[in-house]
């Protein structure tokens, strides 16, 4: 695998009101973890095309994109590097991680990314530990979970070393 992972995260965005304070504070956000990092290329997962069952409202849709357009010529025009948009599924495929579907195995996509992504960084030497959380009530209360954000992170990571591959990096 190419690739070291200098910086990873996610940015919380549920505090900011409208839509220019979120752009405008996850932007703020990447640029702090980056400060000491020179950025040649920004990539980004490509937006969703279209509905799966189950799955996203057009509403959703249309913010997801809005944001990831806005954030990502934010990114780019701020450090004055190109912008390559990468499609979840190639980026995937280009890491060789094989997704089943949830009734066949029992475990969500995004845990399944997640266990492939972490299987390929501990054969890198490059194993996560991952934020985690206590549950502070309902059912299960108490018990230890991902952070909400990690998800997003996993996504990242792939995009990121997926456009490694992809450039031939």
């Amino acid at each position: 695998m190419n690739g070291i992972i200098l910086v990873s995260g996610y940015v919380d965005l549920r505090k900011q009101k409208d839509f220019v304070s979120k752009v405008s504070h996850a932007k703020s956000e990447i640029v702090r973890a980056c400060i000491n990092h020179e950025i040649t290329q920004v990539a980004v997962e490509k937006n969703l095309q279209a509905f799966r069952r189950g799955l996203s409202s057009a509403a959703t849709i249309d913010a997801l994109a809005r944001m990831n357009g806005a954030l990502s010529y934010a990114c780019s025009s701020f450090y004055g590097v190109p912008l390559t948009n990468i499609d979840v599924n190639e980026a995937r495929r280009k890491m060789g991680i094989k997704i089943l579907r949830e009734k066949v195995c029992g475990v969500p996509t995004k845990e399944q990314v997640k266990r492939a992504l972490d299987s390929i960084l501990e054969s890198s030497g490059q194993k996560r530990k991952w934020n985690t959380k206590v549950l502070k009530g309902g059912p299960r209360k108490g018990l230890e979970v991902l952070d909400d954000g990690v998800y997003d992170e996993v996504d990242a990571i792939v995009i990121g070393l997926a456009y490694l591959k992809i450039e031939g990096k």
